[in-house]
């Protein structure tokens, strides 16, 4: 895998070099679907699920012309926690994220966006019963969003996304990951 990653990097380091970099950071609130956690043998009605998370996102981009751009992002930790007396299950993530952005300018300084990824997560589960399990592989991605360019190396980008976390940990099945993000861009 990591061998197709350098080849693809390899064929678009061309383009790249004439391509305006840029900085992102920022953080995001979202939740991750837990109902397949659920379904592990937790009462209903007794047991309280906490399936909400914020995270830190910082990475790099290059805008290769004003309506395409890749970006590489690194998602911090988020925890989701599933518990009834004498039993907690946890999920967590973490991503490197690889995505492809398509911007559609609306004025000069407000564009549109959509975003298609490729997140290479971490994802752990752990729980006080059962057996925990953890897996590495990629899971894709999509959403969109807006960016306002307060100044030529400023701007403020909003976006929601969903990341499709599939067969990811054994016995707890998927678990989709929605999330809202506000980031500043730094231009170079």
């Amino acid at each position: 895998m990591l061998k197709k990653i350098a080849l693809a990097a390899a064929l678009a380091l061309p383009a790249m070099a004439s391509a305006a970099p840029y900085l992102v950071m920022g953080a995001a609130s979202g939740s991750a679907d837990l109902a397949d956690v659920e379904a592990l043998g937790f009462t209903p009605g007794v047991y309280s699920s906490d399936d909400g998370f914020t995270r830190a996102l910082v990475g790099v981009g290059f805008g290769l012309n004003r309506n395409l751009a890749v970006e590489g992002i690194y998602m911090t930790e988020a925890e989701a926690t599933v518990k009834q007396p004498g039993r907690e299950d946890t999920l967590k993530s973490s991503a490197l994220q690889f995505a492809i952005i398509g911007l559609a300018p609306v004025a000069p300084q407000f564009s549109l966006f959509a975003k298609l990824s490729a997140n290479y997560m971490k994802v752990e589960y752990e729980s006080t019963l059962l057996l925990g399990d953890e897996d590495t592989k990629f899971q894709v991605g999509f959403g969109a969003g807006a960016l306002l360019q307060v100044s030529d190396q400023v701007g403020l980008r909003l976006a929601a996304e969903r990341v499709q976390v599939r067969d990811a940990i054994a016995g707890a099945g998927d678990s989709d990951i929605d999330q809202a993000s506000l980031a500043v861009t730094f231009s170079f």
